[in-house]
């Protein structure tokens, strides 16, 4: 693992992940890149159809449903370092809060910084579609 402070690279034992600040998510998993390894997985095989999900809900009007779920993808996302993605979610799920159809411009963010970190998890670790 490199020095503290100092950027990873590929040859850290981790690819590049779009969307994912590495030092930052292997630090919360005490450099222990095999745990994060598995943790970045973990988070694309349950976030992956999350988009959908979250958009289902909000069209059904079952804002309260959204929230969670948004809840949920803000807190994991700052663990692996996906701090992007964690704002992202976190102007979602204030806008869910006021029980109102959030503004289409708030989800599309969410949606493209989700697709970014799990298209770039996915990509890093040679993670195939799921048939």
């Amino acid at each position: 693992m490199p020095p503290a402070g100092e950027k990873m690279t590929p040859t850290d034992g981790l690819p590049e992940l779009p969307g994912i600040d590495k030092q930052d998510g292997l630090r919360r998993m005490m450099n222990k890149a095999p745990l994060y390894e598995k943790i970045l997985r973990d988070f694309h095989e349950r976030f992956r159809d999350e988009a959908k999900l979250v958009r289902a809900a909000i069209v059904a009007g079952d804002y309260a449903m959204a929230e969670r779920r948004i809840h949920s993808t803000k807190g994991l996302a700052g663990s692996i370092g996906a701090i992007g993605l964690q704002d992202a979610a976190r102007m979602l799920e204030n806008a869910l809060r006021q029980n109102a159809d959030p503004d289409a411009a708030v989800v599309e963010h969410f949606e493209s910084e989700l697709h970014t970190v799990i298209d770039g998890i996915a990509q890093g670790f040679a993670i195939g579609p799921v048939v």
